[in-house]
């Protein structure tokens, strides 16, 4: 592998094969990465709907962004992928080894890759603006430490949070919306782009937010296990005021986005919204229901969640690194 996009990468222990990923390779890759979190914490979030998520966008290339590395025996034990957002500011990356493979070689050269193809996306930005390239892993992984001493810095926490879905109110009060408002559910072929533009302003504050096209957000929630019905919207007239987007994953229910804008903020449309995604998942027979929060986030999103008894399961650590400097 030659060229200044895809660089060739470092030596890998004798008898370990790197290669392109294919996408009928997707299932292995997110069976790594359960491995690696259930060993480093007892619990995982890989996906398959998630990591397609990504890999399925326009922007993505399998033969440029990504490589899996096979062990002796052929098995796959390791990969790494690197990506951008639409601006080129913001590139996120990630390194994946099984764990009976961890420190045995593979890291290194797989981080270098991802650096250096980070660098070459970065080029697209505007002169002006910084670039940054961030990576993940859930606390206690050893990956952590692999970041750290290549130059990145911890920089933000985000915590998994789960509830029962035994104990929801039973008051029909903590459901009635507030004056104005009527919560429907997402109706296809109608709602994308309302729905869209609402999401992108809510979050629009958020750490290391950039906008995302509209083809995009559809690749990314309508996923193969997405289903609109766990889909609702709070209308007020004609008006989107926020969201929630809900998925029966492999691993379990998820919450994926819950949003509402400013002007309809400290309204309890936020609890309101979440309360109604909750009912519907324990219609569907799921027992409990997880979310990610930002432990950074001033909204009070953490305190909402708490307060409807949710409980941490899985600490992810943001890294990044400064690829550019801004103006």
């Amino acid at each position: 592998m030659t060229g200044a996009d895809d660089p060739t990468l470092g030596e890998l222990p004798a008898g370990f094969v790197v290669r392109r990923p294919r996408r009928d390779d997707i299932d292995d890759l997110v069976a790594l990465g359960a491995a690696a979190e259930l060993a480093a914490a007892g619990e995982t979030s890989a996906s398959r709907d998630e990591l397609l998520g990504g890999w399925d966008q326009p922007r993505f290339d399998y033969d440029r962004n990504a490589w899996l590395v096979s062990a002796p025996d052929g098995r796959p034990v390791a990969y790494a992928w690197v990506d951008d957002s639409a601006d080129h500011t913001c590139v996120d990356g990630e390194v994946v080894v099984a764990p009976e493979h961890q420190w045995h070689g593979l890291e290194a050269p797989l981080l270098d890759w991802v650096e250096r193809f980070a660098g070459v996306l970065a080029a697209g930005a505007v002169a002006d603006r910084r670039v940054s390239l961030g990576v993940w892993c859930v606390r206690g992984e050893p990956r952590g430490a692999l970041y750290l001493r290549a130059g990145f810095e911890r920089v933000r926490t985000f915590r998994r949070l789960r509830a029962s879905l035994d104990g929801l109110p039973t008051d029909p009060l903590a459901y009635a919306p507030p004056p104005g408002i009527e919560i429907r559910r997402f109706t296809r072929d109608r709602d994308e782009r309302a729905t869209w533009a609402a999401d992108q302003e809510a979050f629009a504050e958020h750490f290391r937010f950039s906008a995302q096209p509209l083809d995009e957000w559809l690749r990314l929630c309508f996923t193969e296990s997405a289903d609109p019905d766990l889909w609702f919207l709070a209308w007020d007239g004609d008006q989107v005021a926020g969201l929630v987007i809900s998925y029966v994953e492999s691993y379990g229910a998820y919450v994926a986005e819950l949003a509402v804008r400013r002007p309809w903020r400290r309204r309890g449309l936020g609890r309101l919204l979440l309360l109604t995604a909750f009912t519907a998942l324990r219609e569907r027979g799921c027992t409990t229901a997880a979310l990610g929060v930002d432990s950074g986030n001033e909204s009070g999103a953490l305190g909402l969640y708490e307060g409807l008894g949710m409980h941490e399961a899985l600490i992810h650590d943001f890294y990044e690194k400064t690829l550019r400097d801004g103006a």
